[in-house]
Order: structure tokens, then C-alpha cells, then sequence
């Protein structure tokens, strides 16, 4: 792989009556049933099934509102504090000043000294690999792949994937993202542990020539998860180097006929680049073009090394490209050039890529270090701003996995609650600015398609997840 499961943490009590035990002060992590221990289970769950933990049942509907009073919110760059949000089914309802009161069986949120924002997009990661976080550090990227990664792998097994993607998740919600494209193996596990969790996501199992039992997977992976609410199934073949003309063809063919998006690494390294340009005498991005894989539906992952021309053609083609500066910089990989193709109106959105060349998953990290990489890369401090680098991380990635995101009615219920009693946010003069620069943490409550996932920093059954992971790198490196 080129580096680049715990509950869906829905409310809890005993199965009951709607009613029959109250929730509404049972905010996460401070449970009504606390009387009796409260415990989390890896559960096999199929799109839309109900979930059942022995004689507890998790409703996925529990509140049927949820109202947000008296929260700051960012318009035009400025603070506004003292808004409601109304939350219904998933989506934001209504925005604005004192929205009457919701019922006893519906959730309030105080949200006085917070920050709302739109739930942060990961364009690109690979989630399981938080597994081999700290495994294999400082080595260059085909070593890193060639001689620790890929044996490693070879081990890899569901249960590791699946405790995998639910530290990852954790990790994910701490940072407030509530989307990621994914790339790995076993999809199918992936989309299940991350739908446990509660985060949405966009999932593509790996596809490769060295294992072209891959290939088969796709089509019957995407039927399965068509339609669901969390999780988007894609198409992810793993790069032009890696996957032959046939290959890419097929998975073209595929994602064609389901409108899925295609996910692949490209442009990563001037050595791949530079066999491309000998052995077809054209770059990575322009034989993707001859093939048609260059469009809308396409997250091209890292493009570091690219001409002129080859940002003509991302812009012309529409497709979308995902930067990944930490782990780009940490493999040597190259700075890719952000202002040429913003410039050349290429829609750009960030990535952490896998937490074994990062090694975290901070969106927050990710946009200080890229703006401030592209600064010296282009030799002024005005080439890109904390504006620019904000959109990339929530309006530009949700352009590119075509998703109503967003603090305005209609849009999806994905948002995040920042603390901003906190010494990186004073004085308070540009937030955007604090957000990008001088987050260093402070998120306070992420929720994802209406449901609160971590509230006041709590994730019900942390410390699980944390034991059964270690439990799996363990087992891995034996």
C-alpha cells in the first residue's frame, strides 16, 4: 500500500419504550444507565441494520430534534455569537437568533463560549494504518513501502482492519472531521467499523495487479452500500504505476456505471513520474487523460510533481486534486504545487494520508503546515492565506465528494463545536486565522448526520478501541 471498529456511538439504555429511561441529560460519555458499567462490543452490522449489544439497544433516531442554542458562528469572516441551530433528521433545519424551544424528548446543546464550523473533510487516508503508527519512520517512500510496509501487510487480517479504522475514527473525531476517503483492504469491514463509529465516509478497497483477486471485489462491495446514509462506496486503484492499462480500464468501466468517485495516488514521487514520461512518453496525469479517467469523480491523490500542462488538464477535466504536505514532506516525496493549480482553478482539498507517514490524522496540522510550505515554496508570505487554506479543508473538499455540507439550512448535519475558551483563540481577532494557525486543540462536539458522536471531549468506549488496537500491532509485529 502507498501509505497511505467500536461502536457507531448512538445514545444507550435498555431496551425499552421510547421513554422508559431518560436520556435527555444523558449527554455522551455521562450516560443515564451509569448506575451499571457501561461497555462497547465489535458488532457485525450490515447497512442499515438496528444495533443490539446484548440487552442494550442503540437508537439511531432516539432525539427527534436537536437544538444548539447560543453558539458563535463564522460568516464573512466575522464572529457572530448568540445563534441557534436547529437540527432534524440529519440536516440542518433552521439557523438564527432565539428558535423556540424543542421538547422534552429532544436534545439541547449550550453552546455558549463555542465555535460552530462545518465538520472537516479528510480527502485522503488509509485509515487502518493508524495500526502502524510510529512502526516505520524516516526512510524514503519506495524503501518504506518495499521493505516495512508492504511485508507487514501481507499479515494484515479483517479484526486488524476493522480496530484499525475505529482508532482512526477516534482520532478522526478529536480533530472534528466527520468525513474521510478511505483506501485499503477489506472495504466491506472498513465501511462497517466506520459506520459503528458514526462518521461519514467514502470507502474504495484497494485495487492492484499484484493482487488481481482485488478487482473482483469492487462492483459487489459498491452494490452492498449503494444508498447508505455514512457510507459512500468508490472505486480505488492504488496508482498508473501500480495498475495496468486493463486494470485502470476496468475500474473506470465500473465506477462509470455506478456514478462512484475513483480514488488513486499520482504524480507522487520525480522518479515515477520520470519512468512514465520514458516508458509512454507522457506524465502520469496525461496518460490517466488518454485512458478518461481525468474527471469530476476523480480524488487524485499528492500530484507533487506536475508541469504546466498537467494542471491545464486536472482544471479542464474537473478533476479534484488532494494534497497530503505533512506526509508528503515527512517521505521527502516533494512540495506539491498548490498556488499553479489553484491559479489554474484545479478544485484542491487536503488529506492526512495514513498515520504511518504523517503520523496523525490532524486536518488542523495539515492546513498550518501547507500554508506555510507553500509560503517558502513560492517565496512570499501572500501566496496562500488561512482563508484560502480553510476552504480546502471544507468548501473544496466538499465540492469534490459532492456533499451539501455547510452552516446554512438544508445542508447536512455534520458540525463541529470548538472551544473557544482557550489561549490559542485570545484576543480574538481573525478566527479563520486561529483556526489555521494557532489550533492546537479545543475541539468540543462532533456530530455527524444529527447524532453527537463526542460531547464535552468524551467518546464512550475510548479506551477499548485504544486497547484492542495495541492488542492488533502486537499481534502484527510478533
Amino acid at each position: 500500500m502507498n501509505s497511505r471498529g467500536a461502536m457507531h456511538h448512538w445514545f444507550a439504555c435498555p431496551s425499552a419504550p421510547r421513554g422508559a429511561c431518560d436520556l435527555k441529560t444523558s449527554a455522551v460519555g455521562r450516560l443515564a444507565t451509569s448506575a451499571q458499567p457501561f461497555t462497547f462490543a465489535s458488532v457485525d452490522l450490515k447497512p442499515d441494520d438496528p444495533l443490539r449489544l446484548g440487552n442494550l439497544f442503540i437508537s439511531r433516531r432516539y432525539f427527534s430534534l436537536m437544538l444548539i442554542k447560543n453558539v458563535s458562528i463564522l460568516e464573512s469572516g466575522q464572529l457572530l455569537p448568540g445563534r441557534d441551530i436547529l437540527i432534524e433528521e440529519g440536516k440542518i433545519a433552521k439557523m438564527g437568533s432565539d428558535l423556540c424551544n424543542v421538547s422534552d424528548d429532544d436534545e439541547v446543546i449550550d453552546g455558549r463560549g463555542k465555535l460552530a464550523i462545518p465538520g472537516l473533510i479528510n480527502g485522503h487516508t488509509h485509515l487502518a494504518m493508524t495500526l502502524l503508527r510510529g512502526y516505520a519512520d524516516d526512510m524514503e517512500l519506495m524503501p518504506w513501502l518495499q521493505e516495512k510496509i508492504w511485508p507487514l501487510e501481507a499479515k494484515i487480517t479483517e479484526e486488524d482492519v476493522s480496530w484499525g479504522v475505529k482508532l482512526g475514527c477516534l482520532e478522526q473525531i478529536r480533530f472534528g472531521i466527520t468525513c474521510y476517503n478511505d483506501m485499503y483492504y477489506f472495504p466491506d469491514t472498513a465501511a462497517k467499523a466506520s459506520k459503528e463509529m458514526g462518521l461519514r465516509a467514502f470507502i474504495s478497497g484497494v485495487v492492484f495487479d499484484m493482487k488481481p483477486e482485488l478487482l473482483g471485489q469492487v462492483e459487489p462491495f459498491i452494490r452492498r452500500w449503494q444508498g447508505d446514509e455514512l457510507i459512500t462506496p468508490a472505486v480505488g486503484p492504488h496508482a498508473a504505476y501500480t495498475c495496468s492499462e486493463e486494470t485502470l480500464l476496468k475500474a473506470k468501466e465500473i465506477a462509470d456505471r455506478h456514478d462512484a468517485m475513483i480514488h488513486i495516488h499520482l504524480s507522487e514521487t520525480s522518479e515515477e513520474v520520470d519512468d512514465f514520461v520514458l516508458s509512454k512518453g507522457k506524465s502520469p496525469v496525461e496518460y490517466l487523460d488518454s485512458l478518461g479517467l481525468l474527471n469530476s469523480r476523480l480524488a487524485a491523490v499528492h500530484c507533487v510533481w506536475l508541469s504546466l500542462e498537467d494542471c491545464r488538464l486536472l482544471a479542464e477535466r474537473k478533476a479534484n486534486v488532494v494534497s497530503c504536505t505533512v506526509s508528503n514532506l515527512k517521505l521527502t516525496s516533494g512540495i506539491a504545487p498548490l498556488n499553479t493549480m489553484m491559479k489554474a482553478n484545479v478544485n484542491v482539498c487536503l488529506g492526512t494520508d495514513g498515520a504511518s507517514s504523517n503520523n496523525n490524522l490532524s486536518l488542523f496540522e495539515e492546513m498550518k503546515t501547507t500554508a506555510i510550505v507553500q509560503k517558502n515554496a513560492y517565496h512570499t508570505p501572500a501566496a496562500f492565506s488561512a482563508e484560502q487554506v480553510w476552504r480546502l479543508a471544507t468548501e473544496n473538499a466538499a465540492r469534490a465528494f459532492r456533499l451539501n455540507m455547510g452552516l446554512r439550512p438544508g445542508s447536512l448535519a455534520d458540525l463541529v463545536l470548538i472551544d473557544l475558551q482557550k489561549p490559542w483563540f485570545c484576543p480574538q481577532t481573525n478566527i479563520i486565522s486561529h483556526l489555521v494557525y494557532s489550533m492546537t486543540g479545543g475541539v468540543d462536539t462532533t456530530i455527524v448526520n444529527g447524532k453527537v458522536l463526542m460531547r464535552e471531549g468524551v467518546i464512550p468506549g475510548e479506551a477499548e478501541i485504544m486497547e484492542k488496537a495495541q492488542e492488533r500491532f502486537l499481534r502484527l509485529t510478533s
